[in-house]
């Protein structure tokens, strides 16, 4: 769908939900990426880009509710990071133990903080942050069911969203453009495919756990040389079958948290893991502050590296609900290093400024080893965000 025609279709479909008398929310947000090199294939330092994203909430009856959430984004350098999204867009009917969502959501799996495994329910934004804990809207039915052994959840995903890419003028790319515009799929449905998902939760005093699986399109394609354009790679999205496991047990001030997956369909079966803890010291020095210590190791049966994550989390419990994380990426197998820095703090009750940072260190002579910074080297950067938030 062509962006005229996208944004068409969410004025008509704001058209229609504007009778709808609810809670009217949403935020609009500037920000500047700043990266400290030009590009390695010439692109430009400075990228900037503009958000908004309205919301409604209505209790329709006591046991009914309708959620609407939009995004719109452009971007002043590279056209792939412009977006018109439906993130939500569902109504939910509460029974006694069952609860029916159906429309467009977005739904988190995981426990983890440097790697979501188990979070397959809908597709990664990649243009909006490094990191990939942006998501799609994705058509859905869901049904839970409440029980005293645990929630089952039950998902039928009506169509695939295919992943965002940077265009050959955006940052943080591979080497060749991805084409989006002409994906490959093992189905013969295509993105019209039905996916199939469920999931068991449940709770034992300190210790959550959860297991899943999921039937359908992979989110994460593996990508082929075009035969359309020059100098190109295609996404291929096979059918996958991968069953997740999340654990989370609290000690005190102290979180063990696991993440795993098996995927067979992409090639050979594999594993993949994150495993790791934070321990949380509550009002250091007599004060406010919390602060927190994670770390996290990464495996994954695909790579002949393990690398981990050692952070720190600062917050700060005051009236601005100021933040800061940090966080350090080593790879030992491909001797890489990769540093991270979020904070956030409020101004006032209506506008939020952020502030993201991430450095990557790739000087070392090729050892061999694949590295997963490999064409990120002259993309360190700097982010600054100013969010505005209306209806509050």
């Amino acid at each position: 769908m062509q962006s005229k025609a996208k944004y068409l279709f969410l004025f008509f479909i704001s058209f229609f939900l504007l009778p709808i008398q609810g809670e009217f929310i949403g935020e609009v947000s500037l920000d500047n990426r700043h990266f400290f090199k030009e590009g390695i294939f010439e692109q430009d330092k400075n990228h900037s880009s503009m958000s908004f994203s309205p919301e409604i909430f209505k209790n329709l009856e006591d046991d009914e509710i309708f959620h609407f959430k939009a995004k719109l984004r452009n971007d002043t350098k590279d056209t792939e990071r412009n977006l018109v999204d439906i993130q939500e867009l569902y109504f939910i009917e509460i029974g006694e133990s069952r609860e029916i969502k159906y429309g467009i959501s977005k739904e988190f799996w995981g426990v983890t903080e440097t790697s979501h495994r188990v979070d397959i329910i809908n597709q990664t934004d990649t243009t909006e942050s490094f990191d990939g804990e942006d998501k799609l809207g994705q058509p859905m039915v869901k049904v839970s069911f409440e029980k005293n052994w645990g929630n089952i959840d039950l998902y039928a995903l009506l169509g695939f969203r295919e992943r965002t890419y940077s265009g050959d003028k955006g940052r943080l790319r591979l080497p060749l453009v991805i084409d989006t515009d002409n994906p490959v799929y093992e189905s013969s449905a295509k993105n019209k495919r039905t996916d199939f998902a469920i999931r068991w939760s449940h709770y034992f005093n300190e210790f959550e756990v959860a297991v899943s699986h999921f039937s359908g399109t992979t989110r994460e394609p593996r990508m082929l040389p075009s035969t359309k354009k020059i100098n190109h790679l295609t996404p291929y999205y096979e059918k996958i079958n991968q069953t997740g496991l999340e654990a989370l047990y609290l000690i005190g001030g102290l979180a063990l948290k696991l993440e795993a997956i098996t995927r067979s369909g992409q090639g050979d079966t594999f594993s993949a893991a994150t495993a790791g803890f934070e321990y949380t010291q509550v009002g250091v020095s007599d004060s406010r502050i919390d602060l927190g210590w994670i770390l996290e190791a990464n495996h994954d049966d695909r790579l002949n590296s393990s690398p981990f994550v050692v952070g720190t989390r600062l917050t700060f419990n005051d009236s601005y609900d100021s933040q800061i994380l940090s966080g350090v990426f080593i790879n030992e197998k491909t001797e890489e290093l990769g540093l991270l820095i979020e904070a956030s703090r409020r101004i006032a009750s209506c506008c939020m400024i952020s502030i993201e940072a991430m450095y990557f260190d790739d000087t070392n002579e090729d050892n061999g080893e694949i590295k997963l910074f490999e064409y990120f080297k002259e993309d360190d950067f700097l982010r600054v965000e100013f969010i505005y938030y209306f209806g509050e």
